[in-house]
């Protein structure tokens, strides 16, 4: 995946003499967290809220006398639209930033956040949040739930093969989410309860399987699939408080994404 994929777009840009007051203002008015700034059309640096917190807040300075380019980041760190999402991730990590803006050509045509990156790539949240606790979200482990439910249907009509075929795909999506989500000790007992399931039958014809044996140990699988996506569901946020992070289905039908609400943008 590239960054051209994920990045937010249309940007947002300044002027480095722009007056820190009217940032503060367009930031607010387009509910973002940032700003690209600009000298001579060219991108120069970055005005985050915490620039405006630190170097103007803390510092008591009149606002109304401070120019961006007066507590802009810069150098300006950037990333072309072809490089990987995982380059983009170390190069985040890298610098200690959070936003990426994205140069094409010389061109600013986008920004890429860390949002944008764990949106879609839940397993780097320990690069940026090393003391958060990752767990597999409650709408993934809702989808697998409804495919072995699917399971239960091919074994009440005998359909052993789509039953062989439907708990394998279940399988090896668990081994990838364990891969991703090393922390959640629920979805590796789930993992677990589910490899005995699919080691049971694996490498077995269609005879050699007893149906009744199955819907019995699919049946306790299950039980456990509901209790976990239950409770997960019910408190699917990000709370970084209680020291978990939440996502959701990091592969299918995601919904709405995390993308900042752009109005307007300003000639380069």
């Amino acid at each position: 995946m590239k960054v051209r994929d994920i990045m937010s777009t249309p940007i947002i840009t300044e002027d480095e003499g722009t007056g820190v007051i009217k940032i503060a203002k367009d930031m607010e008015e387009l509910g973002i967290g940032s700003v690209v700034i600009t000298s001579g059309g060219k991108p120069a640096g970055i005005i985050t809220e915490r620039n405006i917190a630190l170097k103007v807040l803390l510092k008591n300075r009149r606002a109304s006398d401070v120019k961006a380019k007066e507590i802009m980041s810069s150098p300006l760190v950037t990333i072309a639209p072809e490089a990987s999402v995982e380059e983009a991730c170390e190069l985040a990590a890298k610098n200690a930033i959070k936003r990426l803006p994205v140069v094409e050509n010389g061109v600013l045509i986008g920004i890429v956040s860390v949002r944008n990156i764990l949106t879609l790539k839940p397993e780097y949240v320990k690069r940026f949040y090393p003391e958060v606790r990752v767990l597999a979200s409650g709408w993934t482990l809702d989808r697998l739930e409804h495919s072995l439910i699917d399971c239960e249907v091919f074994l009440a009509g005998k359909k052993v093969n789509r039953y062989k075929e439907r708990l394998k795909e279940v399988y090896d999506e668990l081994s990838e989410l364990m891969s991703y989500y090393v922390d959640d000790k629920e979805l590796k007992d789930i993992f677990n309860i589910t490899e005995q399931l699919y080691q049971d039958i694996e490498g077995k014809s269609e005879i050699e399987i007893s149906t009744e044996e199955q819907k019995k140990k699919l049946e306790n699988v299950l039980r456990k699939f509901r209790h976990t996506t239950y409770w997960r569901k019910q408190q699917s946020m990000t709370s970084f408080a209680s020291g978990i992070f939440w996502f959701r289905d990091y592969r299918h039908g995601m919904g709405k994404e995390l993308r900042l609400p752009f109005k307007r943008t300003r000639p380069m």
